[in-house]
């Protein structure tokens, strides 16, 4: 009798070993199941990451694009109404200076306000955010991200100088050459504006 009761303490306890191995390996394989689906959300998610961040680029390709190309009809447009309206050339001399002028001294802001998508709204610039009152920053102001590798025009100071010379030689060569060499170097400056 007591031989028939110790087999039935074995076979309770081996009931109860497989139920326990048997909860145990559904755990395991829920656990399993459960990594896999985080991991393909996982997946997912920096799918959808890569794709949204090749929309921004190819959006701000084809604003630079398109800005590039803006640039370079107006230098041809300006050169164009120069010659055929018979203008002075010192009467075209600030709308050349502007047209060198406006490309370079806002390249660094434009950028940061499209290289990582389009933002139309908040505040770019070189230094950190002006405070207002006791060192409380303005609330109703957005402040874009650095682009990585900024500055790419230069510092401010640099970019201020570039564009007076970028605008001088431009009207140098309206007065000196002529207002299609003019035209010429607008595009040129478009174009490595573009390229940079």
């Amino acid at each position: 009798a007591k031989l028939s009761g110790d087999m039935r303490n074995v076979s309770a306890l081996e009931r109860e070993v497989a139920r326990s191995a048997r909860a145990k390996a559904e755990s395991t394989a829920d656990a399993n199941a459960e990594s896999q689906s985080q991991g393909t959300q996982g997946h997912l998610r920096a799918r959808e990451l890569r794709h949204a961040a090749l929309n921004d680029v190819v959006k701000s390709v084809v604003v630079w694009t398109v800005c590039s190309l803006f640039h370079c009809g107006l230098t041809w447009a300006l050169a164009h109404f120069t010659v055929s309206l018979h203008l002075p050339k010192w009467s075209t001399a600030p709308a050349w200076l502007l047209l060198g002028v406006l490309p370079v001294a806002i390249a660094e802001w434009i950028l940061q306000r499209s290289a990582m998508g389009i933002k139309l709204h908040g505040i770019s610039g070189d230094g950190p955010l002006k405070l207002c009152g006791p060192r409380a920053p303005l609330p109703a102001i957005v402040l874009l991200p650095p682009v990585p590798g900024s500055p790419w025009f230069g510092s401010r100071r640099v970019r201020l100088l570039m564009s007076m010379l970028t605008g001088s030689t431009l009207a140098a060569l309206n007065q000196f050459l002529s207002p299609f060499a003019a035209a010429i170097g607008g595009c040129v400056l478009a174009v490595s504006v573009l390229v940079r």
